[in-house]
């Protein structure tokens, strides 16, 4: 992505923006970039967003791993006691 970045007087660009009071009277650094005017967005499948998650470190991260032997009741209280027993 293309960009300007340029060094200028802050009393310049206190002009158009409200700077803070420690920007007054000194150089300060702006970097411009355009605006992106849409967001790519990803069209995917659930099916295959489950397959690529399938035993991936995110997965555990998010904790998206079923239980479907234990409630969430269950797992606040276990990880509750994991806790109480650091202390």
């Amino acid at each position: 992505m293309e960009f300007i970045r340029e060094v200028i007087d802050s009393n310049v660009l206190d002009q158009m923006l409200t700077l803070p009071r420690s920007f007054r009277d000194h150089k300060v650094e702006i970097l411009v970039f355009p605006v992106q005017e849409h967001e790519m967005k990803i069209n995917m499948q659930g099916k295959k967003i489950n397959e690529l998650m399938e035993g991936s470190v995110t997965q555990s991260l998010i904790g998206a791993i079923p239980h479907p032997d234990i409630t969430s009741d269950e797992i606040r209280s276990l990880r509750l006691q994991k806790y109480d027993r650091t202390h």
